[in-house]
């Protein structure tokens, strides 16, 4: 199993970006959803941090998983 294996998450998170750009980039809804664009630089800082919440994520589980794995090990067989 992949990452890129579930394509309903995927076109979600796809269409999430592509909304949230449309409310901040959109001229004609700046002044109804008081947005504004947001520099380049802005976005550049931003760009890392879903890169390490992915990976906190993936760490939590696989020590989830080796901590699960443990304790079927040495769990008493009925």
């Amino acid at each position: 199993m992949g990452v890129f294996s579930n394509r309903s998450l995927l076109a979600g998170i796809v269409a999430e970006i592509v909304l949230a750009a449309v409310f901040v980039y959109a001229p004609t809804l700046h002044a109804l959803l008081g947005t504004a664009a947001l520099p380049a630089a802005d976005l550049l800082i931003l760009l890392p941090y879903p890169f390490i919440v992915w990976g906190a994520d993936e760490v939590w589980r696989f020590l989830r998983r080796r901590a699960d794995s443990r304790r079927q090990q040495y769990a008493p067989n009925p």
